[in-house]
């Protein structure tokens, strides 16, 4: 039940960020959008140093504590006060320097006070995550619903008061500040109810630091490899080319983050499920998880993709403006590639579930030479060649993390679904093709959208994809109600309904 809830929460908070990024970019400048794309790479980079690994590692250690039914204070406690000493010296680093940065970034010194707000949210966003993880990893998946969509409204709310009235950057830092304070203090209030902060617990950190540090020191590493594969295209960008083009690959980039945003949100819901079958050593449980629950990834994100990919254009425009269509191909090449999500959810957090942190390290280089490997696309065919080049690796990543997964855990997809589910995406993606040359306009995307959206249900009716079990399931997360109309309309037999 509590991974409907993350799921609903994660698209309404896509709804809501989408919405907001749409409204500012027609508010600032091209330019403007670059500058938030490199003020975003400065976070990234200043939060991941403050990390130690301690984000990733926190979810195995209170999954698995919870699992055993054992106390998480003295690992929770421990966590977060290493996390506040190094997050407040990464800030402090970061307001001083402030100058020196924005001269070196954006080639002027008129960011300055706009870094310097960015060391506050620095802090913000150094001790969010690792408070979302500690309830992510005890199942509290309801509570980070609710808090995830309040602060995601609050954020853009804040940010779309500031520009009105002319704030511009500093007022969009300010909107980060916002959202990103009020789900701190959430969720360090929901945390306090079941984590005890009492001195024992405190004085314990010396004691349970040093062993979280050495489990987290190959994921700390990995994820600096992790930053450099994300950002290093960006980074890329900044250096050789104008801030108008970061803009438009940042647009376009965030449009397809929308997918992976998604894709996130169901792997994370599988975490807690995955941490406590794991505690009771029940491997028999986990894969079969991987099988029922990859039906499901693969029904939502396979016509998700494809449906991007067949409206890139016209989804660019209406998403931004006419101004950033030039990348509709670049959103496209994205959205193919984008098909692997389909499987990555079920499997994305297994090894770290089974300690395999060397291996997380290992794959996490795989990316990186691919990337390297096919660097040349980009001096050839620009962005076109990046999203070929970004593409390739995230196909080539979930091939590896299958191997080595498969090597822990037996790994069983649903095969029927992903030929049916696969065939159908295609199908409606033609559809909506089809449809836009015999009607083309941008203003006409709401109608893609729905004609795909039917063609899609139709055809997952004829291949009779989901059955009496699917809407078994339903029937426990919307009701017997929802569940018999959802039946009729999906075409499962009545008796099963």
């Amino acid at each position: 039940m509590g991974s409907i809830f993350l799921t609903l929460q994660n698209t309404a908070s896509t709804l809501i960020a989408v919405s907001g990024f749409a409204f500012m970019a027609r508010i600032i400048t091209q330019e403007e959008m670059g500058v938030i794309a490199g003020l975003t790479l400065l976070t990234s980079l200043a939060t991941l140093i403050s990390d130690f690994g301690l984000n990733t590692s926190i979810l195995k250690h209170v999954s698995e504590l919870r699992g055993r039914e054992e106390n998480i204070s003295d690992i929770v406690v421990s966590a977060t006060n290493f996390r506040t000493l190094t997050c407040l010296v990464i800030a402090s680093a970061l307001f001083i320097i402030a100058p020196n940065l924005s001269e070196t970034l954006f080639k002027t010194n008129l960011y300055t006070y706009t870094i310097r707000l960015l060391s506050i949210d620095v802090v913000l966003l150094s001790l969010g995550p690792l408070f979302n993880n500690v309830l992510l990893g005890a199942g509290k998946l309801k509570k980070i619903a609710v808090f995830g969509t309040v602060s995601v409204m609050v954020r853009w709310f804040f940010i779309t008061a500031f520009l009105l009235v002319g704030k511009g950057l500093d007022g969009i830092l300010l909107g980060w500040i916002a959202g990103d304070a009020i789900l701190m203090l959430m969720l360090a209030a929901s945390i306090t109810k079941f984590v005890s902060f009492k001195k024992q617990a405190i004085r314990s950190t010396r004691q349970q630091i040093l062993p979280l540090l050495k489990f987290a020191s190959p994921l700390y590493l990995s994820s600096f490899v992790a930053f450099l594969y994300g950002w290093y295209d960006k980074a890329l960008i900044l250096a050789y080319l104008s801030l108008s083009d970061l803009g438009i690959y940042n647009t376009v980039y965030t449009a397809f983050s929308v997918l992976i945003t998604i894709a996130s949100a169901l792997g994370a819901a599988l975490l807690p499920y995955y941490g406590m079958a794991y505690g009771r050593k029940d491997h028999q449980a986990i894969s079969l998880g991987i099988k029922r629950a990859s039906k499901y990834t693969m029904l939502t994100i396979f016509p998700l993709t494809l449906g991007l990919l067949a409206t890139s254009k016209p989804t660019l425009s209406i998403f931004a403006g006419p101004q950033y269509e030039t990348g509709w191909t670049t959103l496209a090449v994205l959205s193919l590639f984008g098909l692997v999500y389909g499987i990555t959810p079920v499997l994305s957090n297994l090894l770290l579930i089974y300690g395999k942190t060397k291996t997380i390290l290992l794959l996490s280089f795989i990316p990186v030479v691919s990337s390297l490997a096919l660097l040349p696309l980009i001096w050839i065919l620009g962005l076109f060649g990046l999203a070929i080049m970004r593409g390739t690796s995230i196909t080539l990543s979930l091939i590896m993390t299958v191997y080595f997964i498969n090597k822990t855990v037996k790994i069983q997809i649903d095969k029927s679904t992903f030929k049916r589910a696969l065939a159908a995406s295609a199908m409606m993606a033609v559809t909506i093709l089809v449809l836009q040359q015999i009607f083309p306009g941008s203003h006409l995307l709401p109608s893609y959208i729905l004609v795909g959206a039917a063609t899609y249900i139709a055809l997952i009716r004829t291949l009779k994809v989901l059955n009496g079990e699917d809407i078994q399931l339903l029937r426990q997360v919307i009701g017997k109600r929802a569940a018999k109309y959802a039946g009729k309309i999906l075409s499962v037999p009545s008796e099963a309904s």
